[in-house]
């Protein structure tokens, strides 16, 4: 680390940790701009306004710190222990995965199947944060249950409960390994399961991602069985004609099917990469 200067200026500041994280980072100019606006209680865009300013000598050693440790690979969301997710922002650290953008197809479509649904009920297992489950009761006003076999994961997701909906009514929690302690029948079921497979954790759990729950990643030797253990109980929880939507993972389309344990799937989603990324499933009525 450099020796603090006293008064360095914003702008500096910015520039000197963005050189600092060119060689561990794909975005070191976004990431200093992220952490600083952290240390100094604003947000990000509000450091353009005061890039001539200075900052005191504490701040520069807190922000010397949290450079620190994105150099170590730290992901900038467990740092300043907040990541945006559809509408809000979620409290994260290192007990759940960091929310992505891919998962807000999750959220876009349950929006769109419960546009008319009364006072649905919906439950978000493998909630994690609780990120996908609280971003559709934000939206649709639902009854929500959050899910995971963790329990510190769903420490987590009810701190975000608490921030999001300070009384919590209608939202309830369960510690369950997938459908082991749930109970009761739901309009939709979401789930964001772990999905890499034993070749995507060796090629891909590295640098960043190390510091985040290996449990959240590991889908079992081909990276879809945990998936397939959902669908094979999901349609047990679902309401006649209730909705099922999954993530999936880089080849977990090779393992769907037209009909599956009484779902049928309705569509596919693409991600922003252009992998198929999300499958929407319905509960096949008796009648069908």
């Amino acid at each position: 680390m450099s020796e603090i200067k006293n008064c360095r200026k914003i702008a500096d500041l910015i520039s000197e940790a963005a050189n600092k994280l060119k060689d561990f980072s794909e975005t070191p100019r976004l990431d200093a701009e992220i952490l600083l606006a952290k240390v100094l209680g604003i947000d990000r865009f509000g450091l353009f306004a005061k890039t001539c300013e200075t900052a005191g000598d504490e701040k520069c050693r807190l922000f010397d710190s949290f450079v620190g440790r994105r150099i170590n690979f730290e992901p900038v969301a467990y740092i300043t222990n907040e990541k945006e997710f559809f509408e809000d922002l979620f409290f994260v650290d290192e007990r759940v995965l960091i929310p992505r953008p891919e998962s807000e197809f999750i959220v876009e479509e349950a929006v769109s199947l419960l546009k008319n649904a009364v006072k649905p009920e919906v439950l978000d297992i493998c909630c994690g944060s609780g990120c996908i489950g609280l971003s559709i009761r934000r939206v649709t006003g639902c009854s929500l249950t959050l899910s995971d076999i963790s329990g510190k994961a769903l420490e987590v997701a009810r701190i975000n409960a608490s921030r999001l909906f300070p009384n919590q009514a209608g939202i309830s929690f369960f510690q369950s390994d997938l459908f082991e302690n749930i109970t009761g029948k739901f309009d939709l079921i979401t789930a964001n399961p772990p999905y890499l497979s034993e070749s995507d954790m060796r090629e891909f759990v590295v640098k960043d991602l190390k510091f985040e729950p290996e449990n959240a990643f590991y889908g079992g030797r081909n990276g879809f069985e945990i998936t397939e253990k959902i669908i094979e109980s999901a349609g047990n929880f679902l309401k006649p004609g209730g909705f099922f939507i999954t993530e999936l993972g880089y080849e977990g389309s090779a393992f769907l099917k037209e009909t599956m344990s009484g779902l049928e799937l309705l569509k596919t989603l693409k991600d922003y990469s252009g992998m198929t990324r999300t499958a929407v499933f319905r509960k096949i009525s008796e009648n069908h």
